[in-house]
């Protein structure tokens, strides 16, 4: 009995209240890791919500094919655990991002990209290439001729790296992205995945079917006729066999009606340029001593686009300048409330028993 009363009394102390233990539950929505990261968790799940809606109403109208889901969710974890043996190979600290967070990304990342493939390939039926001509007449106007050429008479003998380094953007956006994803949660982080996410969305798939244009490398072949003859042929001679390849394929994807993992056709915007642009953007942001290599790669990725026939150099500007503008809607998304000497986190206190 004096023991029960002596538990009793411990708890009532000069009438204090003493904090019962906190439940599994109030610990998760008090984690404030966690929290942060379900920001920008929040705002991909959503882009990625409106992407299924916009490939479901275009499915139901036969313009767009069934999406690869379980290719490209595969695609996604793997290029999370290629992310994590890197960071293990090079001795970094254990990730500090929440396990759930991080696995319910990698999945909405590669639900996203699966719905994306479909969506691209669906542009020209949706809203035939009308952009092309007349960003053609205007850039021979401004340049004199057509830039690739002025390009290819600068960096021709650096044809076959370049064309292998913008071969090479989707692996290397891929590792940015799951190294980001991986990284301590933070303003930073969420405001740089909820742009990766609009860019996606509003550059790749709203803007890209309002300015539907195929690019120089398909030119010819959409609208006949001989004007971009030269940069096949230059091309060849150089040796930029990616390109080549890469752009045979995903024309007889559009012709045949057969896509596969690589289909779609659209020039305005570059969605190259505007994902390297966010990546030199997120160097800068959180990763200071990685920013310059992330500008040369992004200058890089805009002078291949052009030199290669894929893009146009208004493709270029509109793609910059509507990665931008996400990242602008980013922090306009992801406004926090100015801080006054502490921290504007509210903790979640444990329940107390009234003694």
């Amino acid at each position: 009995m004096r023991t029960a009363e002596a538990a009793v009394s411990s708890l009532q102390v000069s009438g204090a209240d003493v904090p019962a233990p906190a439940s599994p539950l109030l610990k998760f929505v008090a984690n404030k890791p966690a929290r942060e990261d379900r920001r920008w968790l929040i705002g991909l799940a959503a882009v990625t919500a409106v992407e299924l809606a916009w490939w479901a109403v275009v499915w139901w109208l036969g313009l767009a094919p069934l999406p690869f889901l379980t290719t490209y969710l595969g695609l996604a974890f793997a290029g999370l655990a290629v992310a994590a043996v890197i960071r293990l190979a090079l001795r970094l600290k254990p990730s500090a991002a929440p396990l759930p967070e991080v696995l319910v990304g990698t999945a909405l990342v590669g639900i996203g990209a699966s719905a994306f493939l479909p969506l691209k390939y669906a542009i020209p039926y949706e809203m035939p290439f009308w952009l092309d001509r007349p960003v053609a007449l205007a850039e021979r106007a401004l340049f004199g001729t057509d830039p690739w050429f002025l390009l290819d008479r600068l960096f021709g003998a650096a044809t076959v790296p370049i064309d292998w380094l913008y071969g090479s953007w989707l692996p290397v956006q891929t590792l940015v992205l799951f190294s980001l994803i991986l990284s301590r949660p933070s303003a930073a982080k969420s405001r740089a995945l909820l742009a990766y996410g609009f860019a996606w969305f509003f550059l790749g798939v709203l803007a890209a079917m309002l300015l539907s244009s195929a690019g120089p490398l398909f030119y010819d072949r959409a609208f006949g006729g001989s004007a971009f003859a030269g940069l096949a042929e230059t091309l060849r001679h150089r040796g930029a066999w990616v390109a080549l390849a890469e752009s045979d394929r995903m024309w007889a994807a559009m012709a045949q009606h057969h896509p596969g993992l690589v289909a779609g056709i659209s020039a305005v915007p570059s969605i190259h340029v505007a994902i390297s642009l966010w990546i030199y953007l997120t160097a800068r942001t959180i990763a200071p001593r990685a920013a310059p290599a992330a500008l040369v790669y992004f200058l890089f990725v805009w002078i291949g686009s052009v030199q290669l026939g894929w893009h146009y150099v208004t493709d270029g500007v509109v793609g910059s300048a509507g990665m931008l503008a996400m990242w602008q809607l980013a922090r306009l998304v992801d406004r926090r409330p100015a801080r006054s000497g502490r921290s504007q986190d509210v903790e979640c206190e444990p329940v107390p028993i009234r003694g």
